[in-house]
């Protein structure tokens, strides 16, 4: 039946679609004949005398002229691409490509017209039919709005009663009285708003939770990691981009607000002794060179331990000190007094906790009432110091309850308070991270001598000393790696709201020639550490203060109408002061690019975030932001294992393993039989079959068991198959009572300690006899050879109880290099000779000689039979946690995890054997196997 109406698109002649071959051959018929220009022969101007012919002559130049315009148009249009095509790959739309209003402002005319030509239907919401779901919507936001309607009406007939009371300028001065924290109890996030409250029963939101959400693939809604919503991956294809932004051009930037804060307070030979408890190394809690760090001008990485038991090691931690005004000489003097007081027994020490009493200020005296009431006043005199502790959500349970544990034994007491919902964090790498943080943090109480500087004298040739943290923030615009800053410094200030400051614009850069006379100097001399003022970070009401202080966006937006145009708000005294705290670290790697770490309250991360994200880099573009696979990718890149994931020896990275093992194993399962690996079918060489293991996971029971029995290895899939769910209700299962201060659902479940007391061993010796058998440690590895090695790969020592086999490997390591005689026995051919005709003349010398004509084509390759198998299971070491091509170093590499006790003493070996460090990577569910070196990773 022929159509009806008027076709509202163009229908070519032939409605079915042609093939792709056809297509492609119609589109190359197309162009060509647009290049094609006709001509005309100039014979018809001469008559058969040889007599030019003007108008004759004249006719065919026009008819030239005029075929040359429109080849020229023809080939232009030929080749044009619409208007939605000019948009770059993150800003394209293909399926609302018909919508003009999808395409930016100075594409949409030529859009237009393309849609009239093209006789396409535009689209007007207005115009459009409801569907189902969007009429309920529609009534739904009708009812909202009568209801704000309503609510306006009332808060007008109140603003008439009570002037004054709810104006926004004005309620900004109200402080109202603060939640008082419970110590030693775990927080509870604020109340959502109404309208996300149900999204948010079983889980936590991020401060910039509704701005990754239209840009990031989040976790699934049933499904949070760590109890939070947090975002995987950007929706666009950033593999490349951010290995460009974090290493070559730009910036890549985190939320890590997920990242747990615990707040200590005490005098300081408490919180020393709180530390020593918990595994922080004895060289800094009373060496000299981390005075610094204890003075609180540094930061500090490391990793802490249980204190009773076993003391397994627990997880990375990060851990800052409040400033202390004291100079740094009386500090070294009173650390030294302490030492010794503590060796003649005056000064204070752990004791067991009392059987009465809470025991806060008290101390065992033997010299009598009087003697003990004048400690007990020494003792209230002490300054209390503050300190602030950022570990993984995924250990921070078990880290919280050794903190516990460890702080309720001291005297004085230690008080400990969980500051997850308080404090929110950033983390931003790349060579542009130190100038789009200073475009977007601009501290509030700045002189105008620092402001001078920043904006004409580093342009000029001038020098001003400065000293404060504001004064030396924005002198920091020509750092390009904060690496190259003091090692883990630390700048504490307070800064104005970002979005009086928005949009922000690019941070004037220095002159070079300045910038390398200047910037060194302040390096060196880094005032901060002598005029360092306490930051407000430590203190909740100044944290709390900001956060109510934040005016909305309508006052926001009113302030910069009234200002001059181009130009930012005036300040005024009603202006919250944001604490931040700005932490710049360095990598465990050689090489790389340092990590900026900012610490501000948790209402505080979205004004700054959005200010980060679009700030307008000096190099072009703007910031990149990141989620949970950019973490790890930047890590692998980096060379550093990433917590909890590259750490199985600990409980959280256990935990990460278990499910992972689940994800993998329900993939394997949804594929069809004919297109999975089947594990028992595996071909290892020499009459070998089956996977060493669980195909899909790093089955360490493996590793330390052996091949185990049926009944073993059924009960090790059920166990794996439960995951974390069967993990949580073991963990819940005892049900001790609850304390008086501490709810029901307040109570940590810790997860189970991983089987057979597998633990994690930091910086393991090279040589020690006392190593545990099921000790871990990860290492970096590096494929000699082709590969792509990834997760749950099989890791293998060279061969130890078959020398043939081992002499093969070793062959592959140490290829023989060719005599000088027989390099230069024959000539090499020309240069403009081709490729197949080199290997035609290599195969005719191959034939002729007997033997190959080069000698690296004397080994054998991967897949021939002269390959050496891999070597038996007696021999497995570990397996590989990440895997990936690192774009930096053109290569695959890897990072894995190995039992130390089996690699122990191989420097002595690799140095008899010409086999330092060697092991060979086996892809799980394949046979063939790679030689590899490895490395044991900096913790």
């Amino acid at each position: 039946m022929a159509p009806s109406g008027p076709l509202k698109r163009k229908q070519s002649p032939h409605h079915s679609n042609p093939p792709p071959s056809a297509k492609r051959a119609a589109k190359r018929v197309k162009t060509s004949s647009a290049r094609n220009i006709l001509a005309q022969t100039s014979d018809k101007a001469l008559s058969k005398n040889g007599d030019l012919d003007v108008s004759a002559f004249v006719k065919a130049r026009e008819f030239e002229i005029k075929a040359m315009a429109a080849s020229m148009g023809a080939s232009k249009n030929s080749l044009s691409t619409r208007a939605f095509q000019q948009v770059p790959k993150d800003l394209r739309r293909r399926t609302a490509s018909h919508n003009v209003k999808r395409v930016p402002k100075r594409l949409r005319a030529r859009a237009a017209k393309e849609m009239k030509e093209d006789n396409a239907p535009t689209v007007t919401a207005r115009r459009r039919k409801p569907t189902p779901h969007q009429r309920l919507r529609l009534e739904k936001a009708k009812k909202l709005k009568e209801l704000g309607a309503l609510t306006k009406k009332k808060r007008a007939a109140a603003k008439t009663q009570k002037p004054g009371e709810t104006d926004p300028e004005k309620m900004v001065a109200i402080v109202p009285r603060s939640r008082k924290l419970k110590k030693d109890t775990l927080a509870k996030p604020a109340n959502p708003p109404a309208k996300f409250r149900k999204r948010q029963v079983h889980k936590q939101w991020l401060p910039t939770h509704l701005y990754h959400a239209k840009r990031a693939h989040m976790t699934p809604p049933k499904e949070p990691l760590w109890r939070f919503a947090i975002p995987l991956t950007p929706t666009d294809k950033c593999y490349r981009p951010t290995h460009r932004a974090a290493s070559l051009r730009g910036c890549v930037a985190w939320d890590t607000s997920y990242i747990s804060t615990i707040g200590i307070e005490g005098v300081e030979p408490s919180l020393l002794g709180l530390l020593k408890g918990i595994g922080v190394e004895e060289n800094m809690l009373v060496g000299k060179r981390e005075a610094k760090w204890r003075r609180g001008t540094r930061g500090w990485e490391g990793w802490i331990r249980e204190r009773d038991g076993e003391r397994m090691w627990i997880s990375r931690v990060g851990i800052v000190w409040c400033f202390d005004a004291s100079p740094a000489e009386d500090q070294g003097k009173s650390g030294q007094e302490r030492q010794i007081d503590k060796e003649k027994g005056t000064e204070l020490e752990t004791e067991p906790e009392p059987k009465s009493g809470d025991g806060e200020g008290m101390e065992v005296n033997l010299a009598g009432k009087d003697g003990a009431e004048q400690v007990v006043k020494q003792e209230k005199k002490r300054p209390r110091r503050k300190l602030l502790m950022r570990v993984h959500p995924s250990a921070f349970l078990q880290v919280w309850s050794e903190i516990l544990k460890v702080a309720k034994i001291q005297r004085p007491q230690v008080m400990v308070e969980d500051l997850r919902f308080e404090i929110g964090s950033i983390e931003i790498v790349g060579p542009g991270s130190t100038e789009a943080l200073i475009g977007a943090l601009h501290p509030s109480q700045a002189s105008e001598q620092a402001a001078r500087v920043t904006a004409k004298n580093l342009a000029e040739d001038e020098w001003v000393d400065v000293g404060s943290a504001e004064e030396v923030w924005p002198q920091l615009a020509a750092v390009t790696n904060p690496a190259c800053l003091p090692t883990n410094v630390m700048l504490g200030f307070n800064i104005s709201d970002p979005r009086l400051h928005y949009p922000p614009r690019t941070v004037p850069q220095p002159v070079f020639e300045v910038a390398n006379e200047t910037l060194p100097e302040l390096l060196s001399s880094w005032p901060p550490d002598q005029a360092q003022a306490t930051p407000d970070m430590f203190d909740r009401t100044k944290r709390l203060t900001a956060s109510r202080q934040l005016a909305s966006q309508k006052a926001i937006n009113r302030r910069k109408g009234e200002a001059l145009p181009g130009g930012y708000p005036n300040p005024t005294p009603k202006d919250p002061k944001i604490p931040v705290l700005l932490l710049a670290s360095r990598p465990r790697t050689k090489n790389g690019q340092g990590t900026w770490t900012l610490l501000l309250p948790w209402d505080c991360v979205l004004p700054v975030w959005y200010s980060l994200m679009h700030y307008p880099l000096s190099t072009g573009g703007n910031p990149r932001f990141g989620g949970l696979q950019e973490k790890k990718q930047v890590s692998f890149e980096q060379g550093v294992p990433w917590f909890p994931g590259d750490y199985p020896g600990t409980k959280a990275g256990y935990q990460w393993e278990l499910m992972e093992r689940e994800r993998k194993k329900q993939e394997w399962e949804r594929r069809p039989k004919g297109k999975r690996t089947e594990w028992d079918k595996v071909d290892l060489g020499e009459g070998r079959k089956g996977e060493l293991g669980m195909g899909w996971a790093c089955d360490w029971d493996r590793l330390f068991q052996g091949p185990s029995s049926p009944a073993r290895t059924e009960a090790a899939e059920k166990y794996s198959s439960a995951g974390p769910e069967k993990a949580a209700a073991d963990a819940t299962k005892p049900a001790p009572p609850p304390p008086k201060d501490q709810q029901p659902e307040q109570i940590p479940t810790e997860a189970p300690n991983p089987p057979l007391k597998i633990h994690h061993l930091p910086n393991p010796p090279s040589t020690t006899p006392l190593i545990p058998p099921t000790a871990l440690s990860p290492v970096h590895i590096t494929l000699l050879t082709a590969g792509h090695p990834t997760r749950s790969a099989r890791i293998y020592r060279l061969p130890t109880s078959n020398p043939e086999m081992r002499a093969k490997w070793l062959a592959l390591a140490n290829p023989p290099k060719a005599s000088k005689g027989a390099r230069h026995s024959r000539p090499p051919p020309p240069k403009h000779v081709p490729q197949h005709a080199r290997v035609a003349n290599n195969l005719a010398a191959s034939l002729l000689s007997g033997s190959v004509a080069s000698p690296e084509t004397a080994l054998p390759k991967a897949g021939e039979k002269e390959y050496p198998p891999v070597p038996d299971e007696v021999d497995l070491i570990g397996f590989v946690t990440t895997g990936n091509y690192h774009l930096g170093e053109g290569r695959c590499e890897a990072i894995g995890n190995v039992a130390v006790a089996r690699v122990a003493g191989a420097d002595e070996e690799g140095k008899q054997a010409n086999a330092r460090k060697l092991c060979i990577i086996r892809e799980a569910g394949q046979g063939l196997g790679r030689l590899a070196r490895w490395e044991f990773c900096v913790s």
